[in-house]
């Protein structure tokens, strides 16, 4: 019986960090767990009645502990009468409004606070297409969808703002991934904001999702597709072979260059056994297709070739 009920507790506890369409809770609603502040500043954020809450003034923002590229982040966020608060995406924590950008979340409060600096704008950069409801003292629901170089902010379900970032004075040259960070209250003592059910749902651990970001002009796209493609690891080399058969300059190089980098990781010395194993799988499992071109096999035989020759050694 306690076997029984430990193990309902362990499902319970698992499931409960999912969300609808593969997202992940960020927020347990406990504690700070996959959240940090930087030091030498008041802490900023607390827990309280199962939410995140800004209240001092100025204080430390909290970030993401991991970082992230393409995603979409989901919340819910309550402002105070002349709350300010925002959401920092793509950024990294040491210079956060250099490297990425702010959501901006604001209460109504001023006449100046026009399409470029209310609530789903893009702070300075892109102001909002259809002005979100910024009633306060209530909850309200944010979407961000990060799509390489389209970003796309929801409000309460309806599309607020979508930006091209490659078209954005600016916006050119920010982090593609980065931490992703609540603003402390940046309104008086007293104001605060409010968050709760925050989740995110992460494309860069999809392989098909990946691998289409091999094909793009951008080379800052590609470069952060492989390193997405890199952490992916084993699951990748379907997807790599598929795209040095189909003839693409572009996806090509990049994908025989990740197919060796992945094979020479898993041919190390010190390289995780069950690691090197899925490598050597995926290999050989391609290997087998009779649709890729001569080159393409003969290239996923030498790599194989090289993981295999010394296995008896391992």
């Amino acid at each position: 019986m306690k076997k029984t009920v430990a193990l309902l507790a362990l499902l319970t506890i698992l499931f409960s960090c999912k969300t609808q369409n593969g997202a992940v809770s960020l927020f347990n609603g406990k504690d700070l767990t996959n959240w940090k502040m930087l030091p030498g500043k008041v802490p900023g954020f607390e827990v309280t009645e199962g939410n995140l809450v800004t209240t001092p003034p100025n204080s430390s923002d909290l970030f993401t502990e991991e970082w992230y590229g393409n995603y979409v982040f989901k919340f819910e966020y309550l402002l105070s009468e002349v709350g300010n608060s925002g959401v920092l995406i793509r950024c990294d924590p040491e210079n956060p409004w250099g490297t990425g950008v702010e959501v901006q979340l604001l209460a109504p409060w001023t006449p100046y606070r026009d399409d470029l600096h209310c609530t789903g704008s893009l702070y300075g950069y892109v102001p909002v297409h259809n002005r979100p409801d910024e009633t306060t003292g209530i909850w309200h629901e944010m979407e961000i969808k990060c799509d390489r170089n389209i970003i796309t902010i929801s409000v309460d379900g309806e599309i607020t703002t979508i930006a091209n970032t490659d078209t954005v004075k600016g916006m050119e040259e920010k982090l593609l991934e980065g931490a992703i960070g609540f603003q402390s209250n940046h309104s008086n003592e007293g104001e605060h904001a409010k968050f709760r059910k925050v989740s995110i749902r992460n494309f860069d651990i999809d392989p098909e999702y990946v691998a289409r970001g091999f094909y793009e002009k951008d080379v800052r796209v590609r470069e952060q597709a492989y390193r997405s493609a890199r952490s992916i690891g084993a699951p990748m080399v379907g997807h790599l072979a598929e795209m040095m058969s189909e003839g693409n300059i572009t996806a090509y190089s990049g994908a025989k260059k990740l197919l060796f980098d992945l094979s020479a990781e898993a041919s190390s010395p010190d390289a995780r056994k069950d690691m090197r194993n899925s490598v050597i799988k995926a290999l050989k499992k391609s290997s087998r297709k009779k649709s890729y071109t001569q080159d393409v096999s003969d290239y996923l035989e030498r790599l194989l070739a090289m993981l295999t020759s010394d296995s008896s050694l391992r």
